[in-house]
């Protein structure tokens, strides 16, 4: 009887693991829409958008259509850095790379902290090269956290430092874990090529060697360049989400938007959610760090989940389409 269950526990991962990789991204987009349904269906902040909406004096849409103008702007950066992270893989072209990151979105929306991002990004990898994809955009979203992390440290300790009284926080802790984070994610990041090496001479390695041995490939050069996009797609980020809120007329010094808008994106970084429910987490954020300079509690939410459907939302419409068509 024994025998028999494993043989059957066997045949049951080798037909999970048969499951086309194009079966699985139709999956996952059929659950990123229930759950936008979802959200779209339970919001129930619509009066005081509408509110906002038609009070807004015309003169405030051009920083909204300046937060449209990044969106393009945003996902060609991390087009960019995909193709550089899989150019030892296959060398994909800036178009494919477009609609690898789009596609991603869609299949990440309902995953938690977007870790189905990869199946919509591996699918357009030729099928020799979807393991070595998979590592790939695991250490691409490495990279996007280390930056945000190392941004935010600098920021959440003025942030505390300037409104301590206002808000209770074991901030030591919280720090001491993030640092540690940081520091580990750090060495781990720039050891990653030798790693790789070292697997090779080892029986693990050589189990996982289809999904490690695409690391060896990159220099330190490479990995610095790969981080300073990861740092420039980020200041994309804090730039559109500034003029959000100043699209709801949130009245914040410049000074106060740097310090609070990286804190809020460090919170946000270490706080397990899902793509959908991101909108309750951003906004809820935006209000208690925001918030410390500013009252206009409706406004900082709005800006948040704003923000949100211009970055994730959007795009995630964009690259189902593109979802679909792929043949893969």
């Amino acid at each position: 009887m024994a025998h028999s269950h494993s043989v059957s526990g066997k045949d049951s991962k080798s037909t999970f693991l048969k499951i086309p990789v194009k079966v699985w991204g139709l999956l996952f987009l059929i659950a990123a829409y229930t759950f936008l349904a979802y959200k779209l269906v339970t919001f129930n902040q619509y009066t005081e958008f509408l509110n906002h909406w038609r009070q807004m004096p015309l003169s405030q849409f051009w920083w909204l259509a300046v937060v449209f103008l990044f969106l393009p702007f945003n996902w060609l950066i991390e087009s960019v850095k995909w193709k550089m992270m899989t150019k030892h893989v296959q060398n994909l072209s800036l178009k494919s790379s477009i609609k690898a990151v789009l596609a991603g979105i869609s299949t990440g929306f309902f995953t938690p902290n977007r870790m189905g991002e990869m199946v919509g990004r591996v699918m357009f990898l030729n099928p020799e090269n979807r393991k070595p994809g998979v590592t790939l955009s695991l250490v691409n979203s490495m990279t996007q956290n280390i930056i945000m992390t190392f941004c935010g440290i600098p920021t959440c300790i003025i942030f505390f430092s300037v409104t301590a009284g206002k808000m209770k926080f074991n901030l030591d802790l919280y720090l001491l874990i993030v640092g540690v984070f940081l520091t580990c994610m750090f060495l781990l990041y720039f050891f990653l090529p030798k790693l790789s090496k070292l697997l090779k001479n080892n029986r693990l390695g050589r189990k996982i060697k289809e999904f490690t041995d695409c690391l060896a490939a990159f220099s330190i050069t490479e990995l610095i360049q790969i981080m300073l996009i990861s740092l420039f797609r980020y200041i994309v980020f804090c730039i559109q989400f500034s003029f959000m809120l100043r699209f709801f007329g949130v009245e914040l010094t410049g000074w106060q938007m740097l310090i609070a808008i990286p804190t809020s994106y460090l919170f946000i970084t270490f706080t397990p959610s899902f793509a959908f429910s991101e909108v309750a987490v951003r906004g809820s954020f935006a209000v208690l760090i925001i918030g410390a300079f500013s009252n206009q509690t409706v406004s900082i939410a709005l800006a948040g989940m704003c923000i949100w459907i211009i970055n994730f939302v959007i795009p995630m419409l964009v690259g189902s389409a593109f979802l679909v068509k792929n043949k893969a």
